[in-house]
């Protein structure tokens, strides 16, 4: 996934960025645990989020143990969440959503890197489809119209719907008795995703002549980028108003300081950090 989905850690009580660090470690290590150690580098802030929803919607209360990850060796242990089949299920969904953005990436940028990182990953993206054939299935569909949408230069607005129902299967897949917030809520997210992501990417697509939905057979300017960017804020904005609203209609009761940061605060603070760069794309960073 992207990896934008992140918390305010500023504003973050401290027992909720513990509790938070918890499902990000204990993910990390539920990738290492059947995978080589280097598949632990995908872990990303947006499947730290689906977790901890995907608890919620299981109603599973995770137990964590204190200890160290390969990021922080030294020091005081943490809490880190022990392994169960809900974070097993999570990791294989992440890596079948990797396997497809580096295959997806290399059609627009080939690049060697990216196509060394999905030789890597094909094994273990072969095993977590065969544990879930029926979202594998749908996500190579997604992505073959993606393909399709931005071979015929489709609008931005269509790729950004195929985002929205992208994400739909994800929350499907993740999380059981999936209702209509939760639809609500993924769909508005991969909107948001998409955009944000498009957005980002502006200037580095523009130099290398990557595909980018906002600058087809354009010339990239200042005075476009300020443009695209009361665009984007609007929409952006709608979005988390729109996943903000169905938020509030579901039942948290597992985690809900952590989640909450991230959906009442991170994404807004996010939204704002990429708008402020224009379109310079933003470091993501580790914990």
């Amino acid at each position: 996934m992207f990896g934008y989905i992140t918390a305010d850690k500023p504003n973050m009580l401290i027992k909720d960025y513990a509790e938070y660090r918890a499902y990000y470690c204990g993910l990390c290590k539920s990738i290492g645990k059947n995978n080589p150690q280097l598949m632990r580098l995908s872990v990303n802030y947006d499947i730290v989020m689906l977790s901890i929803l995907a608890h919620n919607y299981a109603k599973i209360k995770p137990d964590a143990e204190m200890g160290r990850c390969l990021i922080h060796p030294i020091g005081k242990k943490f809490a880190i969440l022990k392994h169960d089949e809900l974070q097993g299920k999570i990791v294989d969904i992440n890596t079948i959503l990797g396997y497809y953005k580096l295959q997806d990436d290399i059609l627009d940028e080939d690049s060697g890197k990216k196509k060394i990182a999905k030789d890597y990953i094909r094994a273990k993206y072969k095993k977590a489809a065969g544990r879930l054939p029926r979202f594998d299935s749908v996500i190579s569909k997604i992505y073959e119209d993606f393909e399709q949408i931005q071979k015929n230069k489709g609008s931005l607005s269509e790729l950004i719907e195929k985002s929205a129902e992208m994400l739909s299967e994800v929350g499907k897949e993740a999380c059981p008795g999936y209702d209509e917030p939760l639809d609500i809520f993924c769909k508005n997210l991969g909107r948001w995703v998409y955009l944000i992501d498009a957005y980002d990417d502006l200037w580095k697509d523009y130099r290398s002549k990557s595909y980018n939905p906002m600058i087809i057979d354009q010339e990239l300017t200042e005075e476009k980028v300020e443009d695209l960017t009361k665009m984007v804020r609007a929409n952006l904005n709608d979005y988390i108003s729109k996943i903000k609203d169905s938020y509030d209609t579901m039942d948290i009761t597992i985690s809900e300081g952590p989640l909450s940061n991230v959906i009442y605060l991170g994404l807004q603070a996010r939204t704002d950090q990429v708008l402020e760069n224009r379109g310079n794309k933003c470091k993501k960073t580790l914990l």
